[in-house]
């Protein structure tokens, strides 16, 4: 555990150079926040509740409820794909968009559709990777950077 221990702290160092999250945490709406993201991520995938509900009740204890709520929805529909299964998962549920929690090229990040009417331009929806979180891109250019996706495959 204390290798796991480390990759997350590893991570919240690394991001919080680029945010300044730690420093200046009421520049971050909840929505937005690298490090409830971080750690979102990071309890998702070794399934560590206790983890994410410690951090939300700790700095956004209104927000607690619905964010544990959604924490367990995505839970039960996080799936671990090789490029395969991701790729013929994007073509059958028809994905134009998807979004990252964290970095996109990070192969931790998790990934969650996004829904496009056809006559919208995903170039204009795109957000690259010059950020570091949230991060919208097609799943044509992610599927080219790595072998391994984490997906929430939940279609809203």
């Amino acid at each position: 555990m204390d290798n796991i221990k480390k990759s997350l702290d590893a991570y919240l160092v690394r991001y919080n150079k680029y945010y300044g999250f730690l420093e200046n945490p009421h520049k971050f709406s909840i929505d937005c926040n690298p490090q409830r993201l971080i750690i979102r991520n990071f309890a998702l995938r070794h399934d560590r509740r206790d983890l994410y509900e410690e951090y939300i009740r700790s700095f956004y204890p209104e927000h607690a409820v619905k964010e544990l709520g959604e924490f367990d929805s995505c839970l039960m529909y996080l799936k671990f794909f090789n490029k395969e299964e991701a790729k013929s998962w994007f073509i059958s549920n028809d994905t134009k968009m998807v979004e990252s929690d964290i970095r996109a090229s990070e192969s931790n990040a998790i990934l969650r559709m996004l829904f496009v009417e056809d006559d919208i331009d995903c170039k204009e929806l795109q957000i690259d990777d010059k950020s570091y979180v949230l991060n919208r891109v097609t799943p044509e250019s992610i599927l080219q950077t790595r072998d391994n996706f984490w997906v929430d495959t939940r279609i809203c």
